[in-house]
């Protein structure tokens, strides 16, 4: 195709049909994006992967031997702690799975 004959059919293309008749501002023809909603930041997914990112990192220091210093006193808390918080998160997973599979009934909330 020639440029010319581009240029046309872009041309017609761009007319509009019927619709209505005040001339579009540009205002108008961009579409206003929607605010995101605020990030919800206490939640179980965000805790979840903080507990594994955090489980991950320690662990990988002490592989790497970063962590081996002097008093590994420290570093064996720090690593129990982002255990305990892993663990936290699995408990939670293997409870919903199992109420899920029906195998535990679900607890009654209290008021």
């Amino acid at each position: 195709m020639s440029p010319a004959r581009r240029r046309g059919k872009r041309e017609r293309t761009g007319q509009a049909g019927p619709g209505p008749a005040h001339a579009a501002t540009p205002a108008e023809g961009q579409r206003s994006a929607a605010m995101p909603t605020p990030w919800k930041w206490r939640t179980f997914p965000v805790f979840f992967a903080f507990a594994l990112g955090l489980f991950i990192g320690v662990y990988a220091g002490f592989i790497a031997g970063v962590l081996k210093d002097e008093n590994d006193t420290v570093s064996l808390v720090v690593f129990v702690i982002a255990a305990l918080f892993l663990g936290f998160g699995f408990s939670r997973l293997t409870t919903r799975f199992m109420i899920e599979r029906r195998w535990v009934k679900p607890r009654t909330r209290r008021r």
